[in-house]
């Protein structure tokens, strides 16, 4: 009984890991489209687009970013607490 509550909890933990790696994933493919974006803007700033223009889209990128890290960290959260609570009422059967 005790090891089978054991592999329950470890492979729920192993799923978290799963998601999380996902996750982070996700979050170095997100990180490197808003760094194109942010040097795109430089580019553009440089060859002669308005400074106004350039600090709006800035903002909106940084308001994007916030965002998305937001995100992440609600569905990190609720994803580890509703497999890890599965776990656990899944070995309260038993």
């Amino acid at each position: 009984m005790a090891d089978e509550t054991g592999d329950v909890l470890r492979q729920s933990l192993d799923a978290v890991d799963r998601y999380r790696k996902r996750l982070i994933a996700g979050l170095v493919f997100t990180t490197a489209l808003l760094l194109l974006v942010f040097f795109g803007g430089l580019h553009a700033t440089r060859a002669g687009a308005g400074a106004l223009q350039a600090l709006v889209a800035h903002f909106v990128l940084l308001v994007v970013w916030i965002g998305a890290m937001t995100i992440v960290i609600v569905l990190q959260i609720a994803a580890m607490t509703r497999r890890i609570l599965r776990a656990i009422e899944i070995t309260a059967r038993r």
